[in-house]
């Protein structure tokens, strides 16, 4: 009843929004309150009061005193217990596969109809998928670059060695070295079964409980991964790893994260390249192998606000300035965090990146990584564990995929 009351007042202040949005004649304070990461606290403040600044700017005579709390976007929402408390916070960062937990807390305020159209209007295709469930946006994405792709040492390999995953292995075979390909970890084997257009889909009821799963990584679309894997797998050349080598390590090309970039740089120096998920071929059809791109977002809580209906609009406000395009450029400069806001991504400095312009073209086939059921991350372990102690053998690669499937469907998947 709480989280249905939170949702009932959330309609009917949003329905406020439009009517509060005029200038006010005699200001007063706002009180706000942040969740973010302590690191970055001096960062943020900083855009706090370009915040202020702007609104100022645009008129608005109210003062905003906003206070920060360290909350880390990967446990918000574990760390914080209730959401109604008055020191939980009006905006947050949250790491985008929380989106579906965060929601069935009644923690995510429904974007109103002005704040949707900017997301539809200001962010790429990647953003508006991390900002939606269940076909609505209920938050305000500002990066979209955790994700992984090849970084490898172009004294050792060509542009065109990088191009597939088979003539990457091959050359490595023919130099007697290693290419890593962290696979029997979920977040990188899982994701590979997207490679053929596998996937699942879920929906949620209103009060964020997860009701129905859909997957056909059973259908011959999850064989040809099922296949791939497989393939690469046996390989005398792979090695399942993902971390950054040694300057001395026969692994020269990596399937590594975005967060080993700068390590990776600084082992190779000019030596250093990076490209997209090198494409695979089954059975005749080729496609690049899947990989997971997710994000961080700013949310709303309306339980903070419930009842304060300006409290609400300035907690959109907030979140709507920092996901904007000044604010995501910032990050871009000081810290290289890719943007997903269409307008920030035209920062000249990303024209001659080689990592902004690898994320951009991966960001074309990655399989966002929004709400993730929890089903999902023990089926590709299985998967891969069958395959490396010959459980699993090309021919009973179906079976695998069955199990795989059924483990991803759980009890929600049941009768379909």
């Amino acid at each position: 009843m709480k989280k249905f009351l939170a949702f009932f007042t959330l309609f009917i202040l949003s329905l406020c929004l439009v009517a509060c949005g005029g200038k006010k004649e005699e200001g007063h304070t706002i009180n706000l309150i942040y969740s973010g990461t302590s690191s970055d606290q001096a960062f943020n403040e900083k855009l706090f009061e370009d915040f202020k600044a702007a609104r100022k700017a645009a008129g608005d005579p109210n003062t905003y005193v906003i206070k920060y709390i360290a909350h880390g976007p990967d446990k918000v929402d574990s760390e914080i217990l209730d959401w109604q408390s008055s020191n939980a916070p009006d905006v947050y960062e949250a790491a985008s596969d929380k989106i579906a937990i965060l929601y069935s807390k009644g923690a995510l305020a429904k974007l109103p109809s002005a704040y949707a159209n900017y997301i539809d209007e200001e962010m790429s295709e990647m953003g508006k998928a991390l900002a939606t469930l269940n076909g609505e946006y209920y938050n305000y994405p500002y990066t979209g670059d955790n994700t992984y792709y090849l970084q490898y040492d172009k004294k050792v390999f060509s542009e065109e060695d990088v191009k597939s995953i088979e003539s990457l292995l091959a050359k490595a075979n023919e130099l007697g070295v290693k290419v890593g390909y962290d696979l029997e970890t979920a977040f990188w084997g899982g994701a590979a079964m997207f490679t053929f257009g596998a996937d699942y889909q879920l929906t949620y009821d209103l009060d964020g409980n997860l009701i129905k799963t859909v997957a056909d990584f059973d259908s011959d679309k999850g064989l040809k991964a099922a296949k791939a894997i497989y393939k690469i797998m046996k390989d005398p050349a792979w090695i399942n790893t993902s971390g950054v080598p040694s300057a001395d390590s026969e692994t020269k090309a990596v399937i590594a994260g975005t967060w080993s970039v700068q390590a990776y740089k600084e082992l190779l120096g000019d030596d250093y390249g990076c490209a997209v998920m090198p494409t695979v071929t089954v059975d005749g059809e080729t496609a690049h192998l899947g990989c997971f791109l997710g994000g961080k977002f700013f949310g709303v809580n309306p339980q903070r606000s419930a009842g304060d209906s300006e409290r609400l609009q300035a907690a959109h406000e907030l979140a709507k300035f920092l996901s904007g395009a000044a604010c995501q450029t910032k990050r871009y400069e000081e810290a290289s965090i890719y943007p997903c806001n269409v307008n920030a991504q035209n920062h000249p400095a990303m024209a001659s990146d080689p990592n902004v312009l690898v994320l951009k073209a991966q960001s074309e086939f990655a399989h966002v990584q929004s709400a993730v059921p929890d089903t999902f991350w023990n089926a590709p372990s299985n998967l891969t564990a069958g395959i490396k102690d010959g459980t699993y053998t090309e021919a009973n690669l179906q079976e695998a995929i069955n199990n795989f499937n059924t483990a991803v469907k759980g009890t929600t998947g049941a009768d379909e």
